[in-house]
């Protein structure tokens, strides 16, 4: 059990991580950054800032305002206002079967010049030389698709809880090294939609994101179809390149992450149940073993102190490994490795909400949409 602990540490230290932006040669290609936006009022005005200072020569800002009912309309207002590359379009009716951010990203598409189309969550911020280094990493991978994960912001507790043990599951369900073989079946490839670059022709071949219309899980499913129309599929870590932050309080990490669960575990199907067992070992078995050797201990049983010797090592071990590799990915001080058992028993617990909303037929609701059978 320590040996998996140590092995999952030391992975966590080899991720593919975006490659440094070369010097561009010759023409570049357009461009367009797509920002669908529905209530986004907390951090809109970071993530266009971000978009709008790219030291990259030649591209464009679409935000689509998917129907924001609280200040997001009027900051993008401000913002046009001043900048004439940013264009923004207001929302239209969902048609029937389309899911909000699927159809604002489609709409953005369906207006943009780019050669290449990047869709960035509205609670993303972008450093200037974010579209520099994605474009330079397309070429050299030779890519058609690129999704990054920016450094997760993590300022409250359950954030700093919950959020690193839903990462893992990402990770343990699509090994990074795996989704980025050349030969990949389209079950092992993914993607996440906080920052995605897609070649615009190949997006195009397989309908954009009409190819999943109606998927909550429109990122890792586009990805998935277009692995299977024979698109080069890539990812990466982009920690120096782009922040995120994903929920701000308790209240929001647990509806997004209702919304997303099932589908997330779904989609990853045998690999889901494997990966995500073999986590949940790591993070709790070492609890278990350390009770077993106080209970031996307590009754009596011969040699009990070799059981709880053992137990009390890999227990420290333990929250050693989970502190260091917290304090690795997220910059959290090496003590939240006491959350990290925490953190994966209230992601269980989520997990298990969401499939009971699902299969109740009560829906998953976010951002005042509700969403059934996902």
């Amino acid at each position: 059990m320590l040996a998996g602990l140590l092995y999952e540490y030391w992975r966590s230290g080899r991720l593919p991580s975006l490659v440094a932006p070369a010097d561009a040669v010759g023409a570049v290609p357009v461009v367009s950054i797509l920002i669908p936006a529905r209530n986004e009022e907390r951090g809109i005005a970071r993530c266009v800032e971000g978009a709008l200072r790219q030291r990259y020569p030649s591209y464009e800002v679409i935000v689509v305002d998917d129907g924001s009912t609280d200040a997001t309309p009027a900051i993008l207002a401000r913002y046009a206002a001043h900048h004439p590359h940013l264009r923004v379009l207001h929302g239209e009716a969902l048609p029937e079967g389309w899911t909000g951010k699927a159809f604002a990203c489609q709409r953005a598409a369906a207006v943009a010049r780019g050669e290449w189309l990047l869709f960035l969550d509205a609670d993303t911020a972008a450093a200037p030389e974010l579209l520099a280094a994605l474009l330079t990493h397309v070429q050299q991978q030779r890519l058609d698709l690129l999704s990054v994960f920016p450094f997760l912001e993590l300022d409250t507790f359950w954030e700093q809880a919950i959020l690193p043990a839903f990462r893992t599951m990402i990770r343990a369900t699509f090994p990074f090294q795996q989704a980025n073989a050349p030969a990949a079946q389209p079950g092992a490839v993914f993607a996440n939609g906080q920052c995605l670059l897609v070649r615009r022709s190949t997006y195009n071949a397989i309908g954009g994101h009409g190819a999943v219309r109606g998927d909550v899980l429109e990122d890792v499913l586009l990805a998935q179809r277009l692995r299977a129309a024979g698109a080069a599929v890539g990812v990466a870590m982009a920690d120096q390149y782009i922040r995120v932050r994903m929920y701000t309080n308790g209240r929001e990490v647990l509806e997004g992450l209702t919304k997303n669960a099932v589908a997330g575990f779904r989609s990853g199907g045998r690999r889901s149940l494997l990966g995500g067992s073999y986590q949940y070992l790591l993070a709790l078995g070492p609890f278990w073993l350390a009770l077993s050797g106080l209970w031996l201990t307590l009754s009596g049983a011969p040699l009990a102190w070799i059981v709880l010797l053992q137990a009390g090592i890999t227990l420290v071990g333990a929250l050693a490994c989970w502190g260091l590799m917290l304090h690795r990915l997220y910059r959290l001080p090496v003590a939240y490795g006491l959350l990290w058992p925490i953190g994966m028993v209230c992601y269980g617990l989520i997990l298990l909400r969401s499939v009971w909303y699902v299969t109740s037929g009560r829906g998953v609701t976010w951002k005042g949409r509700t969403y059934v059978g996902t």
